[in-house]
Order: C-alpha cells, then sequence, then structure tokens
C-alpha cells in the first residue's frame, strides 16, 4: 500500500518536531487553503485532489495529515518547515472545527480566512462514556496489519446509516475507514471532550472572513439528492425519516445554538448547502463557489 501511495505522488513527509507529518499540496496559487480533515479520514487528501480541480489556477490546496492528538501545534510546525507562509485560510471538516475554531481566535495574524466544512461546533455535545469505548485490541491488530484497507477497497462506501450528528453518511468509519483503530485515531476522540474545551474557551471575535457551511435537509427533495448520492437509488420511506429527524426539535435546538457559535466568532456567515456531510465530495462545484466568494471578500 505504501508503495502505491508513494508511486503516486501522496507522501510527502515533513518533519513536525518529533514526528514527520504528511503534506499533500495541490495547485501553485498564491492563496494557501489548508484544508483539515474530520477524526480518521483516510481519503481526504484524495478528496481534496478532487476538489482542486474545481478552483481557480490562483487557489492551492494544502491538505496536512495530523497525528490525531494535541490540538494543531504539529500541523503549524509542518506548514512552517515544509515553506509554505502565512497567512492561510483554514478549511477545516468536521472534528477539525475544533482545531479550527482554536487556531483562529489564538493565531488570527496568522489566518486571513476560515471555511468550517460542516464542522464540529459549540453546539455539539460532549462524548460520554457510552459513546467512546476503547476499541478492542484484535481491531487495532487488523488495523496496523492492513486488513481494513484491503477490505475498503472490496466494501460498498456508499452505505447509508449514522454515526451521530455528523456522521450520517460515514458508516465506513468502524468498517472501511483504514485509519479506525489506528492509536492516533483513538487518542484524538480519548481528547475530544479536552479539546472542545479548550477551543470553545479560546473564542475571540474577530473581523476575520469567516463562512460556515451548514448541509441540513430544508426539502424532502434534499433528502432524497442525498439518497441517490449514497445509494444510485432513492428509498421513498428512508427518505421520508431522513427529512423528519432533520425537522425534529432537536435538530432545530441544535441548529439555534450552531448559529450562537457562528455569531460568537464574528465576521461569520452561514450558507447551507444541503445534502451529504462530504459536502465537499458530492457537491465540489457548489464549495468550489464558496471558495472563490472567500478569495473575494480577503481581496
Amino acid at each position: 500500500m505504501l508503495t502505491f501511495v508513494e508511486k503516486d505522488g501522496f507522501v510527502n513527509l515533513v518533519s513536525a518536531g518529533d514526528y514527520n507529518m504528511n503534506i499533500n499540496i495541490y495547485g501553485d496559487g498564491k492563496y494557501k487553503i489548508i484544508a483539515m480533515p474530520g477524526s480518521g479520514d483516510a481519503e481526504f487528501t484524495l478528496d481534496m485532489k478532487m476538489l482542486s480541480g474545481h478552483l481557480r489556477d490562483d487557489i492551492s490546496l494544502v491538505v496536512v495529515s495530523r497525528p490525531g492528538y494535541g490540538l494543531f501545534e504539529s500541523t503549524r510546525i509542518a506548514l512552517k518547515n515544509a515553506g509554505i507562509e502565512t497567512p492561510y485560510i483554514l478549511m477545516p471538516h468536521s472534528l477539525s472545527g475544533i482545531y479550527g475554531t482554536y487556531w483562529e481566535s489564538t493565531y488570527p495574524d496568522e489566518i486571513s480566512g476560515v471555511i468550517f466544512l460542516d464542522s464540529i461546533n459549540e453546539a455539539e455535545p460532549e462524548l460520554t462514556e457510552e459513546d467512546w469505548k476503547e476499541p478492542p485490541a484484535f481491531m487495532k491488530f487488523l488495523c496496523k496489519a492492513g486488513v481494513f484497507r484491503a477490505l475498503s477497497d472490496m466494501m460498498d462506501s456508499s452505505m447509508d446509516d449514522s454515526y451521530g450528528i455528523y456522521m450520517e453518511d460515514a458508516a465506513a468509519l468502524y468498517g472501511i475507514n483504514p485509519t479506525a483503530f489506528s492509536e492516533s485515531c483513538s487518542n484524538e476522540l480519548k481528547n475530544f471532550n479536552a479539546n472542545m474545551q479548550t477551543a470553545w474557551s479560546s473564542i475571540q471575535s474577530n473581523d476575520i472572513p469567516k463562512i460556515y457551511i451548514s448541509t441540513n435537509y430544508q426539502t424532502l427533495e434534499d433528502a432524497k439528492e442525498y439518497l441517490m448520492f449514497v445509494n444510485d437509488k432513492v428509498d421513498e420511506e428512508r427518505a421520508q425519516e431522513l427529512f423528519e429527524e432533520s425537522q425534529s426539535e432537536e435538530q432545530a435546538e441544535y441548529r439555534k445554538n450552531r448559529t450562537e457559535y457562528i455569531k460568537k466568532l464574528g465576521n461569520c456567515e452561514e450558507i447551507n448547502i444541503p445534502g451529504s456531510h462530504f459536502i465537499y465530495y458530492q457537491k465540489p462545484e457548489a464549495c468550489a463557489k464558496v471558495i472563490k466568494d472567500m478569495i473575494d471578500m480577503i481581496d
């Protein structure tokens, strides 16, 4: 597997101090967008390469595969050692919303803009002991042995299931995701609550341009479109269930609290693109437009 990714140019190790981190850069533009993956997302750098094909020539997508613990200092060090100069436009997806929030609040001089890709925010509840259990030792062994990587090539990655609010179409997290049981991913989840508390307490309202992309279903057709994306077919009953869940009191309360978080950040606009949590994969052109809008705000 390593030989394959090396051959295709996906291995570019850069020192982050005590260890190396992998950095992939797509494009050679003057605008540097630091694309930050969610938890255990083994395909993020490939998805970003796809997304880069929809962007202008003056935009570069920089993907740093973090080790999975702490907040983000290792990412800052790796970018510096790679010669990628500030200011950056951060683009955190999912769990990386924690890191993006902390980064732009703590080091605002390094950031010219932020695009939150349906990312974790202050409305997200903490994990309970029931939510997180230590993966069995044999699962960790299978991950290290590469078994999950082999399975990921054979299993249907468009399974329709749920993993919390954000992982509705990532049923593969513990089934086909090759990094799901890695030590770094486990460490990241163990530190989830502490990292959230640190990030939210760090929030300093500022004038940095920010866009938060949400993916709420607004109509039944949005739910059907999502099912067509993940399954290439529409189950009418399942579509109705998804839509009704999206309109529940619980989700309404979540959206309300998320709006408060967005206001607290300062100079942050919410843009809703109905669809998958992995909206950059489902609707790359819509996401590319948001990136263009961000560049226009900065200019």
